[in-house]
């Protein structure tokens, strides 16, 4: 079977590139198929990819001490997984697993490492989103502690549709627990009720979204502060593009 044609555009970090830097990255890219639960990492392992997600979405887990998990961040197509490479963090932080199954760019760290005095400008952004990841992380444990699994539960699931454009999700109620921290009983409580109010459906192993700017009500207030912090980055990298492109000798000032 052929591999979907995809553009590197449809990662809006990749998209925001000088082209200069865009065409040194792009001969070392490969174009792959992303696995729904598939294990990219666990805690402590060597980090051998960079991922670029375009169609999926990669779950950053913090693994407890019970050997139970929860999703602190996810990634999907504004960014790229696996950035903190660039600081000489070669094993992984957390567990990493694909949480939407799509397509995505992938490069080795091994091809990066030679090619970043080249490519200044995609060290900035990668850095910049690693903030936008550490933000989540931080709004993620406030959010666990102090609102409802009902409002995290929405939070969740619309920012998966703001990173996929999806409104329809493979998600059972285990992996759904898994991901939330919780257990499978207090999910299956939790989408009942959203259920009741008409904003999802949900069968085994597919959940549909039915009411937008009902979720959005029903989500907590950290769904509003996770946007912010994407919608800062977003038009960061697009200044830090912008500015390279005018700094190219021969361009007006």
């Amino acid at each position: 079977m052929s591999t979907p044609a995809v553009n590197p555009e449809d990662n809006q970090l990749l998209a925001h590139l000088p082209s200069q830097e865009l065409d040194t990255l792009l001969p070392h890219f490969k174009v792959i198929s992303l696995e729904t639960r598939e294990e990219l990492n666990q805690v402590g392992t060597p980090v051998i990819h960079i991922h670029f997600p375009i169609t999926g979405a990669i779950s950053l887990m913090e693994m407890k001490a019970a050997g139970t998990t929860v999703e602190v961040a996810v990634v999907g197509k504004e960014g790229c997984a696996g950035s903190h490479v660039l600081d000489g963090l070669n094993v992984s932080p957390c567990r990493t697993i694909v949480q939407i199954g799509g397509m995505a760019f992938r490069m080795t760290v091994p091809q990066l490492r030679p090619l970043l005095p080249h490519i200044p400008v995609f060290q900035q952004m990668a850095r910049r989103f690693g903030t936008v990841v550490f933000r989540h992380t931080v709004i993620s444990v406030g959010c666990s502690q102090f609102h409802s699994v009902e409002q995290r539960m929405a939070r969740w699931l619309l920012a998966h549709r703001q990173r996929t454009g999806l409104k329809e999700f493979p998600f059972t109620h285990d992996f759904l627990a898994e991901q939330l921290g919780v257990q499978r009983v207090t999910v299956t409580q939790a989408l009942a009720a959203l259920q009741d109010r008409a904003l999802v459906t949900h069968g085994y192993g597919k959940l549909e979204l039915l009411d937008i700017g009902g979720m959005q009500k029903a989500a907590c207030e950290c769904l509003t502060m996770a946007t912010e912090a994407i919608e800062e980055y977003l038009a960061d990298i697009k200044i830090l593009g912008k500015g390279s492109q005018s700094e190219k000798p021969g361009s007006s000032n």
